[in-house]
C-alpha cells in the first residue's frame, strides 16, 4: 500500500470477527530494538486517528479511522480486500508562516507572478506610448474630449497591438506557470495552490507516477494553449497585411 518505507515500520493486524474486518494499526517498534515483530507489546505505540482504506481490484471498497487504542473495523465488504494507509495519513500539517498556509497561499503566488512579469509589459507597454503621435492626442483635446476619452478613444485603439503582444504572451506564461508555484507552496499547501503544468509534473515524476495521466494533463495544456496561439498568428497576419 501506501506505507511509508525507513527504519520506523507501521504495521496492521486484522482478522474478520461477525462479519466484519477487525484490526490494529500500531508502531511496531520499541526504542533500543528490543521487541518482537509482529506482535503487540505493552511499550508499543498505538496509531489513532490513521485512516485504512480496503482496496479491491484497484478500487476502494471501504475505509474506516482508527480509534484511541488504534483498533478500527471495516464493513463485511472489505473481507479479502488489500489494507492499505493511505500517504495522507504520514504528510506533515502546514506550521510555518501564515502567509503561506492554504488561505494566502495562492494570492501570494499571484503577487510574485504579476512583480516577475510587471517590468516586461511596463517596458512594452511604455515603447507603445513613445510610438503615439502627439498631434492626434492633442486633435482630440481641441474638440473637446476629456482625459478619460482620449485615454479610451485615441491611446487604447493606437496601443492595441502592444496591448495584443503583452495579453497573449502573459496568457501562454500563466497557463504553463511552474516554477513559482512548486517553489513557494510548501508542502501541506500545495494542493490549494495547485496548477496544470504542475499536475503534470506530479503525476509524471512525482509519487506513485502515472505517465498516461500526465500525458492527458499534457494533451489538455495543449489545447488550452493552441487558440491563443492562433489568435496571435492571426493578428500578426493582419498586421504584415497593413
Amino acid at each position: 500500500g501506501d506505507l511509508p518505507a525507513g527504519g520506523l515500520r507501521w504495521l496492521l493486524r486484522q482478522c474478520l470477527a461477525g462479519g466484519k474486518v477487525t484490526g490494529t494499526v500500531w508502531l511496531d517498534f520499541v526504542k533500543g530494538g528490543r521487541s518482537e515483530h509482529n506482535v503487540i507489546d505493552q511499550q508499543e505505540k498505538a496509531l489513532s486517528g490513521i485512516t485504512v482504506e480496503a482496496v479491491k481490484d484497484g478500487r476502494k471498497v471501504a475505509e474506516a479511522t482508527t480509534a484511541d487504542d488504534g483498533t478500527f473495523t471495516l464493513p463485511a465488504a472489505a473481507d479479502g480486500a488489500k489494507l492499505r494507509l493511505p500517504a495522507a495519513n504520514f504528510a506533515q500539517p502546514y506550521n510555518g508562516i501564515d502567509w503561506l498556509g492554504p488561505a494566502l497561499v495562492t494570492p501570494a503566488i499571484i503577487g510574485s507572478y504579476v512583480w516577475m512579469w510587471a517590468g516586461f509589459a511596463m517596458v512594452l507597454i511604455a515603447a507603445g506610448l513613445a510610438g503615439v503621435p502627439r498631434e492626434l492626442l492633442e486633435q482630440a483635446r481641441v474638440d473637446g474630449c476629456n482625459e478619460w476619452k482620449v485615454f479610451r478613444k485615441v491611446t487604447v485603439p493606437l496601443l492595441a497591438p502592444v496591448l495584443g503582444v503583452v495579453t497573449v504572451t502573459l496568457m501562454i506564461n500563466v497557463l504553463k506557470i511552474f516554477d513559482l508555484v512548486y517553489v513557494i507552496s510548501p508542502g501541506a499547501t500545495q494542493r490549494e495552490a495547485n496548477v496544470l503544468a504542475l499536475q503534470l509534473y506530479l503525476k509524471s515524476f512525482g509519487g506513485s507516477p502515472d505517465q498516461g495521466v500526465g500525458s492527458a494533463i499534457a494533451v489538455i495544456l495543449l489545447l488550452l494553449v493552441v487558440p491563443v496561439m492562433i489568435l496571435n498568428i492571426r493578428r500578426l497576419r493582419r498586421e504584415s497585411r497593413r
